[in-house]
């Protein structure tokens, strides 16, 4: 029988273990230092190299002819049976089947015996966060205080759910996922050293598979070896794991701008060949973030993300087709989308709900160019009417600055298309608010007269939000809005208080000549504290003071003041 890749290339020096640079930097200056811990936890996702590390860990603090003072020979009695597993004074054991006080109890008899033939007696207890509560309180005085002969490694991919009072009493190494670049690099090893011809995008869809985990990645190109007939291609690849590669996911995204049905054929056919829900939303979203990354970024960001130059290559030529807030979208779709496809959500869902999306997101999401973020210049009224563009519509936007503040604020963030003498002016689908403000009669009549004084009256704007579209200058109806929640006014964060002497003053002070009492307001409007800033805000808003009066049993408060 055959041994497996993983085993038969399980790393035989701290050399060769990969990707894990600084644990093995830590090991490897301990040894020299001869500062080697009675207790070592190693924490870390599965097939990372903790167990390997462990074993090379006992070989080095008992080999007899340490090279460099860390480096296990490999040669000497103590290495040879130790890497077989024959040695009696290194013993491994599994936390998930042993993991009742009974065992550790029977372990803690044989603690206090000498080593057979070796230096130090190494107890390497995997999965160790399996252990019971029991089992952790009997182990726990014996790591506290055990025989100078004696070391435990401890293994486990959950470290949170090791008690502090064992963590504390080891030495914490945690080991990190493995980059794709070092597995591509053992991957290719292996293949060379077995005499097996192998496709380099082939192996690195393997890495890319692998989540981080060498022993994952071994164990798939063994699987591919079998289906290629000897051989690491491609076709063994997209076999072996069903579609979903990373080459599919890249055609896929590129045929998204494509008007035909491309965009949900490749989703059919990737999950029809058994692609695996989970892997391609996850494929998906982390190639849109590489687009979004390199549209933000440029292509200088391109070595941080461990790509081939195959990848690079697509992601340069693709995000020139994307816009910085189609990404977004596209990445934020896919994240809601990992959780449900966890639950089990189906494959023929999750293709229409994907294939939807991005059309939708590239046909409907059109942003216009945005403006540089300094006030728009003063309108020009020398000019005459001006036609329906994009030209114009900035032209309209520097007039409602300067004339219409409050609608332009409105504005803010929209997207506007026109198609000849319409301009459709689309609000976010979280800007219900804004849409519901400015199709007030007042408000939609101002926009429309402005744009009728600069375009002329055969213009028409439409808004839109969600399903809802209305001309501008109509009167919205209680139907037309009914989903528009407006958004109820949050209450004053400081009350203003008017000094005493002010308010006695008003008090004193006779109404103005020919002015009733009642409607006496530029007095107690004088005495505002910061009345500049008011006077601001209802420029912003064009809003109106009507009254400002104290409320009984509030001395000295104003009242919010009442909006007309």
């Amino acid at each position: 029988m055959s041994v497996s890749l993983y085993r038969r290339y399980r790393p035989q020096t701290f050399d060769e273990i990969a990707g894990q640079e600084t644990v093995v930097d830590v090991l490897k200056k301990t040894l020299q230092m001869n500062r080697a811990g009675h207790a070592w936890l190693f924490s870390g996702p599965r097939g990372c190299g903790k167990t390997s590390a462990a074993r090379l860990l006992a070989k080095a603090l008992n080999c007899t002819d340490l090279k460099d003072g860390y480096e296990p020979c490999g040669q000497c009695k103590e290495c040879i049976s130790i890497g077989s597993g024959d040695s009696l004074d290194v013993v491994e054991i599994d936390g998930a089947s042993n993991n009742g006080v009974d065992e550790i109890r029977e372990l803690k008899t044989h603690v206090s015996l000498s080593p057979f033939s070796a230096k130090w007696k190494v107890y390497i207890i995997d999965e160790v966060h399996m252990l019971s509560i029991s089992a952790f309180n009997a182990l726990l005085k014996t790591l506290e205080e055990p025989p100078s002969f004696v070391a435990f490694i401890l293994a486990t991919t959950e470290p949170h759910k090791v008690p502090a009072t064992i963590r504390s009493r080891c030495q914490h190494i945690p080991f990190q996922r493995i980059e794709i670049k070092a597995i591509v690099s053992r991957l290719e090893f292996v293949a060379t050293k077995e005499g097996i011809t192998f496709d380099p995008k082939a192996i690195r869809e393997l890495a890319r598979n692998a989540d981080g985990a060498l022993r994952d990645a071994l164990s798939l190109m063994e699987q591919v070896i079998s289906l290629g007939n000897g051989e690491i291609s491609m076709e063994a690849v997209d076999r072996l794991l069903g579609g979903g590669t990373l080459s599919e996911l890249e055609k896929w995204v590129a045929s998204i701008k494509s008007e035909d049905l491309l965009p949900f054929t490749y989703l059919e056919g990737m999950f029809q060949k058994g692609a695996s829900p989970q892997r391609v939303v996850e494929g998906v979203f982390l190639l849109f973030r590489n687009l979004w990354a390199v549209k933000r970024w440029g292509t200088s960001v391109l070595d941080s993300l461990s790509l081939s130059e195959n990848e690079a290559e697509f992601l340069c030529s693709e995000e020139e087709a994307w816009t910085p807030e189609q990404l977004y979208e596209m990445m934020l779709y896919s994240s809601k989308l990992i959780p449900q496809v966890r639950s089990g959500l189906r494959s023929d869902v999750l293709s229409g709900l994907l294939a939807a999306k991005a059309l939708e997101c590239t046909t409907s999401i059109t942003p216009r160019k945005q403006m540089p973020y300094t006030p728009p210049a003063e309108p020009d009224d020398s000019c005459k009417a001006m036609p329906l563009s994009e030209e114009g519509w900035r032209e309209l936007e520097r007039r409602l600055f300067a004339r219409q503040l409050h609608i332009y604020c409105l504005l803010a963030g929209v997207t506007v298309m026109i198609e000849g003498s319409i301009a459709e002016v689309s609000f976010a689908e979280d800007d219900g608010y804004s849409f519901a403000t400015i199709s007030s009669e007042r408000n939609s009549h101002s926009l429309l007269s402005e744009a009728k004084k600069l375009f002329g009256g055969d213009n028409e704007i439409v808004l839109v939000w969600r399903d809802k579209h209305l001309r501008c200058g109509e009167a919205v109806t209680e139907e037309e809005c009914a989903d528009v929640t407006r958004p109820e006014p949050s209450p004053p964060r400081v009350s203003f208080k008017t000094p005493e002497s002010v308010l006695e003053r008003d008090r004193r002070r006779p109404p103005p000549e020919g002015e009733p009492a009642a409607t006496v307001k530029t007095a107690v409007q004088s005495g505002l504290p910061f009345e500049n800033i008011v006077d601001e805000v209802l420029k912003w808003t064009e809003g109106e003071i009507v009254m400002v009066k104290r409320e009984e049993g509030e001395e000295g408060t104003l009242a919010v003041p009442e909006e007309e």
